[in-house]
């Protein structure tokens, strides 16, 4: 993710956060609609100030085949929406087969 990329992004919900509350949560949703609208999880939830409160905190990650999200122990500070591709649990120790 650029640098350009995040200052527009940060720029753009700064300025949502300076408007009326009402307003901000109507323009939020008109948004960040792809966003939540490729997501089971947002999909369940009508709430207009819930869409409006998460969306701005969400940021787009990449992460290849094969390539380790977290690793055991590792304390867990983000949570992950997978929107195309798979993720398992493995393990280590039986040369990474995945099990869940």
């Amino acid at each position: 993710m650029g640098y350009q990329f995040k200052k527009d992004n940060q720029d753009l919900n700064n300025w949502v956060d300076e408007l009326p509350h009402k307003l901000k949560i109507e323009v939020s949703v008109y948004i960040y609609e792809q966003r939540y609208k490729n997501i089971k999880f947002f999909q369940s939830k009508n709430q207009a100030s819930f869409i409006s409160w998460m969306c701005p905190l969400m940021k787009p990650s990449y992460f290849g085949y094969n390539q380790y999200i977290f690793y055991e122990g590792d304390d867990v500070h983000n949570i992950y929406f997978i929107i195309n591709g798979n993720a398992a649990f493995v393990l280590p120790f039986f040369k990474n087969v995945a099990y869940i």
